[in-house]
Parts: C-alpha cells; sequence; structure tokens
C-alpha cells in the first residue's frame, strides 16, 4: 500500500465512502517505523484509522502482523478475554493476504510514557499505575488452552548467560559488541543473569513489551488501551509486570540525564517513579490474591527480571550506535546491581518495603 493507491483500498474494504473522498474529507499520511504505517483522516471528523502493514519480502515482519492480526481475532471470539477486551484497539480490517491491520486511531490519546514524562505533576500516578496494574492482571488472568500460534518464546536475554561459549549472539554494531563484552567482562555477572533467568516459568499468555510507549493514555478521561501485539505469546507474568517496571526505571534514568532537563521537560523524579511502581506492584499483588511471604518471593523475582528487561533495553539502543553511549553503559551499571541484591533493590531503589 501507498499514500496514493490508499483511497482505493479504503472503498474496496468498505473503510470510507467516495462521498467524504469527492468532498475533500479524507487524508492519508505515511510514516516510518518498524512497519510501514498510515494515519487517514487525522484533521477531519470521518472515522480516523490506522493502517499497518509488513515490510515486503520480510518473513518476521510479516509474521509478527499475522500473529497480532490472529491474537485480535482470538480475544474478540473467545469469552475468555472478555475482561481484556475493554483494553485492546478496535479493529477494523485484519488483512492477512497482505499482512495489513487496521485499528481505529485514537486521536485523543498520547503514548503513556509521554504522559509520564511531560504530565502536570498532579497527574494521579497512583490512579494510573493501578489501573496499569489490572490491565496486566486481565491478561494474566485468562484461563484459555494457549492455541499453537502461541507456543512460549523466551526473551533473548534470558539465554544471554553461556552464549559466549556456544559461540555468542551475532551483533548487530560495534557498540552492541562493546555492550556485550562489558558485562563478560564484570566478574560474576554472567551468573547473575543466568540465575535470574531460571526463573522463568511459563504459565499464561503474556504480552512480550509492555513498555510505557505501548499504552495510550486518554489525556481527558484516563483511560488505558494496549496496543502492539506483535510478540504475544505464552510466557511468564512476572516478565510483563518487570517491563512496566524497567520502563518507568529507564525513563527516570534519562530524566536524570541534563540535556533532558534542559528541554524544560518535567519528566519522572526519584519520587515519582517509586511512587508508580509501588502503586502498580501494591495492585497486581492485590488482584492475585497473595499473601506477605507470596507477594515478597514474587517481587524479589520481578525485581531480577527488571534487571534483564534494563539489559535488554541498552541493546535496544544500539544497533545503529558506532560506540556504547554512556547511557546504556549506565543500564549496565544498573542492571548489575539490581541483580546483586535484588531484596535490597526493592527496598532502596523502588521504595517498596515487602514486609509492612
Amino acid at each position: 500500500m501507498t499514500e496514493t493507491n490508499m483511497i482505493h483500498y479504503l472503498l474496496g474494504n468498505g473503510l470510507t465512502t467516495a462521498g467524504s473522498f469527492i468532498k475533500g474529507n479524507y487524508s492519508c499520511r505515511a510514516g516510518n517505523g518498524r512497519h510501514r504505517h498510515f494515519i487517514i483522516n487525522k484533521e477531519f471528523e470521518e472515522q480516523k484509522l490506522f493502517i499497518k502493514q509488513a515490510q515486503l519480502n520480510n518473513d518476521e515482519k510479516t509474521n509478527s502482523i499475522l500473529k497480532e492480526g490472529i491474537f485480535y481475532t482470538l480475544a474478540a471470539t473467545d469469552n475468555n478475554f472478555e475482561e481484556l477486551r475493554q483494553y485492546l484497539p478496535a479493529v477494523l480490517l485484519y488483512d492477512e493476504k497482505n499482512a495489513a491491520l487496521v485499528l481505529e486511531y485514537y486521536h485523543d490519546h498520547i503514548s503513556l510514557y509521554d504522559g509520564l514524562m511531560n504530565a502536570e505533576r498532579d497527574r494521579s500516578i497512583n490512579k494510573i499505575a493501578g489501573d496499569l496494574a489490572v490491565i496486566l492482571f486481565s491478561l494474566h488472568s485468562v484461563k484459555t488452552t494457549v492455541p499453537g500460534f502461541l507456543d512460549e518464546v523466551k526473551p533473548w536475554i534470558l539465554q544471554l548467560a553461556g552464549s559466549k561459549r556456544q559461540g555468542g549472539f551475532t551483533a548487530r554494531s560495534v557498540a552492541e559488541q562493546q555492550g556485550i563484552e562489558l558485562i563478560f567482562s564484570i566478574q560474576g555477572f554472567e551468573e547473575l543473569i543466568a540465575n535470574a533467568a531460571q526463573l522463568w516459568e511459563a504459565s499464561c499468555i503474556i504480552h512480550g513489551d509492555s513498555k510505557l510507549n505501548n499504552f495510550l493514555l486518554n489525556d481527558k478521561d484516563g483511560k488505558l488501551k494496549w496496543i502492539d501485539w506483535e510478540i504475544v505469546a505464552a510466557g511468564d507474568p512476572l516478565w510483563d509486570v518487570a517491563t512496566v517496571f524497567q520502563s518507568v526505571l529507564t525513563s527516570w534514568v534519562v530524566s536524570q540525564d541534563p540535556l533532558f532537563s534542559s528541554e524544560n521537560k518535567i519528566g519522572i523524579s526519584t519520587d515519582r517513579m517509586q511512587e508508580f511502581i509501588a502503586a502498580c506492584w501494591k495492585k497486581y499483588a492485590g488482584c492475585n490474591g497473595w499473601n506477605i511471604a507470596m507477594a515478597k518471593e514474587k517481587l524479589e523475582k520481578c525485581t531480577a527480571f527488571t534487571a534483564l528487561r534494563v539489559l535488554h533495553s541498552c541493546f535496544e539502543t544500539t544497533p545503529n550506535a558506532k560506540n556504547l553511549q554512556p547511557y546504556s553503559a549506565r543500564l549496565l551499571q544498573l542492571a548489575h546491581n539490581i541483580l546483586s541484591n535484588p531484596a535490597q533493590a526493592c527496598v532502596g531503589l523502588f521504595g517498596i518495603n515487602p514486609e509492612p
């Protein structure tokens, strides 16, 4: 699809009318990213659409779009997903033939990342964090037979320990190779990673990439939508929770950068970071009905997973870098500190006392 032929695609699938097009109430804006995407009618009253299509001749990206489309179909038809449905984007068309998805475009929403980094300080951190925990639980509590297309896929970072002896990973850049070498040069770091990786237990369906940018926040009523289900699979539910924690944590690290402060953004202070993580955890543990001992055990595991997610985020920022950046080096050190004593990190970093 292109901006030029998009109108024909929309008309052919009943997603717009010739009348709207003739009146001039139509626009198509193309964007760049992991996939080709288009925003339709952003500035008009007509229905606003978000369309994403896999890049041509790329099996990996095509499969991810198809997987997301199949998951949306499952969630819409299986009553076990009834609670989760309200948080999913509205799907108008799943086009398997063209590896495309047509979704409602939420023009009155912003990413949760932007909402926390740029919002006024009186925004209710506790409310947003609690709502986010409820959304996570609405997926993790789904009781259904996991279909084959959602077979377990372990995050690659869990396999980092021991990879050097097995031939290692193929680094995509000099910076990525420097990061891997730095990890293996720190005494005991590989063992800490291996110990944390052994905690993984695939027990339910997970999103797999529940970072702040994959939640859309309605800036008027504060309601959330959960988007980008391309790597949904069977997995460990605490990986999703840890991804939220990591996303907040790395946003806090960014906020400490003097260059960020000079842009007059509010960012996430230490207090806001701790308040968000503590409120999210309290609500999530409550949804699961864990007693104090179980919640403590789960929190320490989640904290270790958070460190692994911090490591993972280091490599997300390095594929095109010529050298390892100071920001990535700080994250590597942060991950090491957390893994060295997850129980202490719960209290000292997250500000959570697991034994009230």
